[in-house]
């Protein structure tokens, strides 16, 4: 296993038309691991996030992924690269079931990765699989975030980024959002336990 972090960031500048947003910013995101970013609202956490994903292309810096520079690299190039995002509101298709909403993550994603089935991925989630057939308008808040996080798992990331992914729930189902996070980081290594942001978690050792 490489000892190089799997993301890293270095002078990262970013910004929507002429304001910038983020002013240079370094980290790396070693492998393994399960790193937040914290701060208060409009610091630049989203900015972040679609900077590295490609959403928002930086005007100075560089982005590394697993050793290869993917600074000017376009989201669905990207995500094919193996990097998966969790949206802020979540953004489930209300229209869709469970296991229609999940299908549709495995469109994207790593070309290389042999990708997980829907029904294994929906059965990681207790809740989502006693609802696979239910809609998504219909689910709990809680639900429609573990059906995110189980709709960018099936492309079979390497690193997954997760925006707000606590945001208008309830304590008791934070703690079940905090719970599933650190199961999918167990092969790496433990989780942190400040749950405010989290920028990545590092799926590849």
């Amino acid at each position: 296993m490489s000892d190089d972090p799997l993301l890293s960031v270095r002078g990262l500048v970013s910004g929507y038309g002429s304001t910038r947003v983020l002013q240079g910013i370094d980290f790396d995101v070693p492998r393994g691991s399960v790193v937040t970013l914290i701060g208060r609202n409009g610091v630049g956490k989203t900015t972040t996030l679609r900077s590295i994903l490609g959403n928002v292309p930086p005007s100075e810096g560089t982005i590394t992924f697993d050793g290869a520079d993917i600074t000017t690299l376009s989201p669905e190039k990207t995500a094919r690269e193996g990097i998966a995002l969790v949206p802020e509101e979540r953004r489930v298709f209300p229209g869709l079931t469970v296991s229609e909403n999940v299908e549709i993550g495995r469109i994207g994603g790593r070309r290389d990765a042999e990708k997980p089935t829907v029904d294994a991925i929906v059965d990681e989630f207790e809740n989502l699989a006693r609802h696979r057939n239910s809609r998504g308008a219909n689910l709990s808040g809680g639900e429609q975030q573990m059906l995110a996080i189980a709709r960018a798992l099936v492309s079979a990331p390497d690193l997954l980024l997760l925006d707000e992914p606590t945001e208008g729930l309830a304590p008791a189902v934070v703690k079940q959002v905090q719970r599933k996070i650190e199961e999918l980081n167990d092969d790496g290594a433990a989780a942190d336990e400040v749950l405010d942001r989290y920028l990545g978690v590092s799926m590849a050792d």
